[in-house]
């Protein structure tokens, strides 16, 4: 029985009779674009008559992640049509199968399609567009195993061979991509060097970084002289969440050749990168979307990170904070007191 730590100490654990198809289902939807607790209702309604090559499968939980507001929000390159269930990850359990499906009954999968809808009690998928996940991974670790975890692997291995050894830097290290970076890095023998904004619990920041892996947590500012005083050489690869001038000092830290990667933009400034460093430095400058390119649809190849990840996930060598809530309570998400860095709410479905 999954259960999972609510940052007050008590627990949740999933209601397993719930798990079974019924005529009316709750889903949290959208019809136009806006603040989430503006346009998000939660509505009722039944499911469509279901297909030899479909599934239908019972949410068991789903993560709010940036993407899901900025979607909601009509802010992200990929808007489903209107009106839309809200979500793009989450497990969910398979209740009934159409007579071509293969999938097993009761198996646990995760959707592989972006804009997939999560935020719902139960739905109709089409079976090649789900991931069976093994049963010995817990609830919460499936359920935000699809989009955190995919790029912060891929951001490692795709851009730069890293061997063991070799160092990592990047901003925006105490959000929940930039803890998996030093988790999976730290299972590959890679040492981080970790940028986060300056701040009062500054050392308790850093206390949790290095309990996940860190070698160094530092600041903009202090990037340069952490470096030196850690008596490591300079990061082969370097990755950017924030822009402005943090952007620019990961640039200014790496090494003759290396290469920074932006994959978001946190500070809703432009990355600035000196002309000196691409011209004396030959750095490389890269941009990372997940759902982008070619493996960012292909089936394929999104099935193969998330098998990679299964291993780390039975070894607990990846961990995500949560703060699990009912989706009868998605409000209070939104409206509620913020979570910690790194942190999100789960949606629960009992």
């Amino acid at each position: 029985m999954l259960s999972i730590v609510h940052r007050s100490g008590t627990r949740w654990s999933p209601n397993l009779s719930r798990f079974c198809s019924t005529n009316s289902l709750g889903s949290l939807v959208y019809d136009k674009y806006g603040p989430p607790t503006r346009v998000l209702t939660l509505q009722q309604a039944g499911l469509p008559a279901l297909q030899p090559h479909q599934v239908l499968v019972d949410f068991l939980a789903a993560p709010i992640n940036p993407s899901d507001i900025t979607q909601i929000e009509g802010r992200y390159p990929i808007k489903p049509p209107l009106p839309a269930v809200a979500g793009n990850e989450g497990v969910a359990r398979i209740m009934q199968r159409g007579s071509e499906v293969q999938l097993k009954k009761g198996s646990m999968v995760v959707p592989l399609l972006a804009g997939a809808g999560t935020w719902r009690q139960s739905a109709i998928f089409d079976a090649a567009d789900l991931h069976v996940i093994p049963d010995d991974i817990s609830i919460e670790q499936a359920a935000t195993m699809s989009i955190n975890p995919p790029t912060a692997l891929r951001m490692l291995e795709e851009f730069v061979t890293l061997e063991k050894g070799d160092i990592v830097v990047q901003n925006g290290a105490n959000s929940a991509v930039g803890q998996l970076v030093i988790q999976l890095a730290k299972a590959k023998g890679i040492h981080t060097v970790n940028v986060v904004r300056d701040r009062p619990d500054m050392e308790e920041v850093e206390h949790y970084l290095k309990s996940l892996g860190a070698d160094v947590v530092t600041t903009d500012d202090n990037l340069k002289a952490a470096l030196a005083s850690a008596g490591l050489p300079r990061p082969k690869l370097g990755l950017n969440c924030v822009g402005g001038a943090s952007s620019t000092a990961v640039a200014k830290s790496l090494a003759h050749g290396a290469t920074i990667v932006t994959y978001g933009g946190m500070s809703m400034k432009p990355v600035t990168i000196p002309t000196s460093l691409l011209i004396f430095k030959d750095l490389t400058c890269k941009g990372f979307w997940l759902s982008g390119g070619a493996k960012g649809n292909d089936h394929a190849s999104k099935k193969a990170v998330l098998n990679k990840l299964v291993p780390l996930l039975r070894q607990n060598a990846l961990s995500t904070r949560l703060n699990p809530i009912s989706f009868r309570r998605y409000k209070e998400a939104f409206e509620g007191p913020k979570t910690q860095s790194g942190e999100k709410y789960l949606l629960t479905f009992d």
